[in-house]
């Protein structure tokens, strides 16, 4: 039992001093840190590598990447569902409902993935049409949406076992089928996107086999991970895998609900904005879809102290100890504010250097500094919106996330992106501006939700 509930006090008296809080925040969070921060490299040097093959390259692999994500809206809500099903279980010390939530939100991501994979792979190249690829890249972000669209089953499933392990504050685990999958892609893509010895140079082709290669490889590693310990609450029954419990997936799918409302609108905005940048031509959407690997850093960070709260808030809230939660809380909210002044300085002082990092084209480089300063702009109300919502969604508190990206992604990104791209012709500032009006938005409304108090009285 104390494996499974270390972030919680047992004696309803026992307050944790604020270096044990912070100790368990940083616990949980550097894991998740080194991961994604890792990821972000990885695609920063896969980047590189697909820029070197031309501007039309990196527009494919930036507009099928767009697609590509909506498959994940129902997979990513679904695992937030689990999460926090999970996370507050262990909390409540419910060995049973642990293990449930465990099996029914894999079954559910293995139904909901096998369709997507089938739709993308036969309309791939009609989507791609519709969002207006030119005809310089089609044939490129045809071909790789569909080795895309069979990673989308093997990422969906990883992506919920990763949750299943941060709800029980297991991040180093998740952290090492991560790393080893991105590793896999970057000597992968170096290999074949070039070629070496006897391996021709594949260009696209190459990445695209990369990519699909290591979404594999993590998956099959974090299965086997997930199997290997059956003390840990979470590791599931295979049998039941496949058996619907509708008590949970209810639960599940109640919680999953508005997280899903979200990425859809997420997605939908983001769709919608691509689409006005794409229409600024190919050395713009280049710069844009590059700094959009910049900005994974500050989104990874936000990330990373967001599922450290999943698991400290859900599992808290679960041993009715919601004064614990409001102090990871706290703590959580001033590691944002010191790491994202470290992100900050770089994107101030040198966005040149980082532009030529992934590409010597003058034109995308002009652009890639706009876009970069305008970036410092909002990074720490990214960081600070996404760490406090992972703690909400932890709490079961995902209505208010929803709203938040509703009233920043529809409202600024959609709305005012059309008049500041399209009418106003502010080019990629115009863009790059809407995301800043948006980030800060967001993080007003979900600060404000927190300091409610409301998340601590949600049911799950």
């Amino acid at each position: 039992m104390a494996e499974q509930n270390a972030l919680i006090k047992e004696d309803i008296n026992e307050i944790p001093t604020q270096k044990e809080i912070w100790k368990s925040l940083l616990r949980l969070s550097w894991p998740a840190a080194v991961e994604l921060t890792l990821a972000s490299i990885i695609t920063m040097v896969t980047m590189i590598l697909v820029a070197s093959i031309g501007r039309e390259a990196v527009s494919a692999v930036g507009i099928t990447g767009q697609v590509i994500m909506l498959p994940w809206v129902a997979t990513q809500a679904l695992s937030v569902g689990g999460m926090a099903v999970a996370a507050r279980s262990i909390g409540m010390g419910d060995h049973r409902q642990t293990r449930s939530a465990s099996e029914q939100t894999l079954l559910l991501s293995l139904f909901f993935s096998v369709i997507f994979v089938v739709i993308l792979y036969i309309f791939g190249g009609p989507i791609m049409r519709f969002m207006g690829a030119t005809p310089d890249y089609y044939y490129m972000a045809e071909m790789y949406m569909r080795y895309s669209a069979i990673g989308v089953f093997f990422q969906s499933m990883s992506t919920a076992i990763s949750s299943l392990m941060r709800s029980a504050g297991k991040t180093r685990v998740s952290m090492y089928f991560n790393v080893v999958s991105n590793i896999t892609n970057v000597i992968l893509g170096l290999i074949l996107i070039n070629g070496i010895g006897p391996i021709p140079r594949m260009g696209i082709h190459g990445a695209a086999i990369a990519g699909l290669a290591a979404r594999i490889v993590g998956c099959v590693m974090a299965f086997w991970i997930l199997f290997s310990d059956k003390k840990l609450w979470i590791c599931p029954r295979i049998k039941s895998v496949f058996k619907p419990d509708w008590d949970t997936i209810k639960r599940v799918v109640k919680i999953g609900i508005p997280s899903a409302l979200e990425q859809m609108a997420l997605r939908v905005g983001l769709f919608a904005f691509t689409m006005y940048v794409i229409h600024l031509g190919t050395a713009e959407f280049a710069a844009h879809n590059i700094t959009g690997s910049i900005h994974t850093y500050v989104v990874n960070f936000g990330s990373a102290i967001g599922i450290a709260l999943v698991s400290a808030v859900g599992q808290n809230l679960g041993a009715k100890r919601p004064d614990i939660a409001e102090m990871y809380f706290a703590a959580s909210i001033k590691l944002c504010f010191a790491v994202s002044v470290v992100l900050i300085i770089p994107f101030l002082l040198i966005p040149d250097q980082i532009a030529r990092l992934f590409t010597d084209d003058q034109e995308v480089i002009s652009n890639i500094v706009i876009a970069t300063r305008i970036l410092a702009g909002f990074t720490t109300g990214q960081i600070l919106q996404m760490a406090v919502s992972g703690g909400l969604r932890g709490g079961g508190d995902t209505k208010w996330p929803l709203i938040s990206t509703m009233v920043g992604v529809l409202g600024m990104r959609m709305v005012l992106g059309y008049f500041f791209v399209i009418v106003f012709q502010w080019g990629i500032a115009g863009a790059w501006l809407c995301w800043l009006l948006d980030q800060c938005i967001r993080a007003v409304l979900i600060y404000f939700r927190y300091k409610g108090g409301k998340w601590k009285t949600v049911r799950v």
